[in-house]
Formats: structure tokens, C-alpha cells, sequence
């Protein structure tokens, strides 16, 4: 009985050897049939992006950042974008820089207004990749949460707009809640201020309405969100950093794999025969 146990056992063994060989010599052949030959994929050559926006700091070696200072200079400026008229006028800026970013080789433009003014416009009139902070965001939160998140705003009057935005790019349903830090963008600037009222809005979001992460909802926060995450230990997500990796990341789609956004549907141009007379008029030899 013992020998022929032994005999089985021997047999299992061999057998079980034999389809592992036979097994490895398959994924060998797919392997090479998906390289398309038999010697290892070439290597790619390294790509640098060059992006239009802000976070400068934040870019890595293979990513070059220009504010595209001077451009499009009307002589005047706003002094923030919490209003509807005053995002109006700064669009009219934004669709002139996004224009000569494409045609001098800029690989992704970054707008850098939590309130995404001028993205679908931009999409519209070119293709390299537009990316807003807010979208970008939301985006990141929800790929870090099981659950739901917070947006932490200045003030009240920003809820409306940012929340329709939200509502436009899919993410309704995962926001917990919009908080508020009484905080205009000017009064940001104090950065002290501003870290206190972050701290206290993100606990209580935390606690109240079970967020598991908070998005901080306007660029004049930026850079307080690292202090914050180490008192509280979940992700806080500073939009300017958000939308520059997400900028990057579509960079690299675009320059090596040819990918941006669509252009039928939504972001479909206007015809060049409409189009160019009307941006002659508007913004003259500008773009």
C-alpha cells in the first residue's frame, strides 16, 4: 500500500512539474506575441511637458511651469474671482493665454481659480489638455475615499457655483458637505487665520459629517494643507498642488500617447471660418 502511495504521490508531482513548465512556456509565447517579437520593448525616451499655470515648486524635474507672465497684458486686473462679473472679465484673459499656449508648444494649461472659470471654453478652442483645480480635486478625493468628502469654502456666496460644478463633473453625491471659513480671498492672506479656520472646519466635517478626506475649495489656501493633515490624519488636498499633478499626468497622456479631451460633443471648435475673424476683432494680433 505504502508504495503505491508512494507511486501516486511521485506521479502528482511529475504531472503537476510538467503543467508548470508547459504553463510558463505559454506565458513566455504571449508575452513575446504582445511585444510583437521576441526581443524586450524598446525603451522610451524621456518626455518633458511644459505647462501653462502655477505650482511651480511643486513640479517635478521632467516638468517645466510658466505663469505666462505679461501675456495678454489688458492693463487692469480683478482683484479676485468671487464674483460672477469678475470671473467674466478674467475669462476673456484666460481664453487669450490658453490660445497662444498651444501655439507656442505648451502641453497642458492649469487654471488656477477653484471656480473653474473659462474650462469648457478652453476645451472648446484647443487641444491640449485644460485642467481646472476644482475638477482635479474632485477627482483625486474621490480616489482616496471609500466614502464621501468635504469642500472647505471661503464663504457661503461661493457654494452655489461650485457646488453646479460638482454636480457637471459627477461628484454630487460623494461631497459630505460644503464647509465655511467666513474667510474672503483677501483676508486669506493672513495665513495664520487661514490655518486656524482650516483646522476647525476639517475637524468638524470630520466628526459631523464623517468626511474622510477635505478639499480645500479656493487657491488662496494654498500650501496649508500639509499642516493640517498631520494634526488630523486624513488626506486634505490643496487644489494647486491637485491640479498640477493632474496636469502633468494629462501632459504625459497627450505628448506620448496622443490623448486629451474629445472634440465632438460638448467641446466640439466652432468652425475656423467663424472663429478666426471673431478672435481678430476681440483680441486683435494677440493670439
Amino acid at each position: 500500500m505504502l508504495g503505491r502511495r508512494s507511486f501516486l504521490y511521485a506521479s502528482a508531482v511529475a504531472a503537476t512539474a510538467s503543467l508548470a513548465k508547459a504553463a510558463e512556456a505559454d506565458l513566455e509565447a504571449l508575452s513575446v506575441g504582445e511585444q510583437g517579437g521576441s526581443s524586450p520593448p524598446a525603451q522610451q525616451s524621456p518626455v518633458h511637458v511644459k505647462i501653462l499655470g502655477g505650482g511651480r515648486a511643486n513640479a517635478e524635474p521632467w516638468t517645466t511651469v510658466d505663469s505666462g507672465a505679461g501675456w495678454y497684458d489688458t492693463g487692469w486686473s480683478t482683484p479676485h474671482l468671487e464674483y460672477e462679473f469678475y470671473e467674466h472679465l478674467a475669462i476673456h484673459r484666460t481664453i487669450a493665454r490658453a490660445i497662444r499656449a498651444e501655439k507656442e508648444g505648451y502641453d497642458g494649461i492649469v487654471i488656477g481659480c477653484f471656480y473653474d472659470p473659462g474650462l469648457r471654453v478652453c476645451r472648446e478652442l484647443v487641444r491640449i489638455p485644460v485642467t481646472g483645480v476644482c475638477e482635479a480635486s474632485l477627482h483625486v478625493a474621490s480616489m482616496l475615499t471609500a466614502g464621501k468628502f468635504s469642500v472647505l469654502v471661503g464663504r457661503q456666496k461661493w457654494i452655489p457655483k461650485m457646488s453646479a460644478n460638482a454636480t457637471d463633473y459627477g461628484f454630487a453625491s460623494r461631497i459630505a458637505s460644503w464647509r465655511v471659513l467666513d474667510l474672503t480671498v483677501p483676508m486669506m492672506r493672513d495665513k495664520e487665520k487661514t490655518q486656524a479656520a482650516i483646522l476647525r472646519e476639517a475637524k468638524r466635517a470630520i466628526e459631523e459629517d464623517r468626511a474622510e478626506c477635505c478639499v480645500l475649495g479656493c487657491t488662496g489656501m494654498a500650501g496649508q494643507a500639509a499642516a493640517v493633515q498631520q494634526q488630523l490624519g486624513v488626506p486634505i488636498l490643496d487644489p494647486v498642488l491637485m491640479g498640477l499633478k493632474v496636469a502633468e499626468f494629462r501632459a504625459l497622456l497627450w505628448k506620448r500617447y496622443n490623448l486629451s479631451h474629445s472634440k465632438i460633443g460638448g467641446y466640439e471648435a466652432p468652425p475656423r471660418e467663424e472663429l478666426e475673424p471673431i478672435l481678430k476683432k476681440v483680441y486683435g494680433g494677440a493670439v
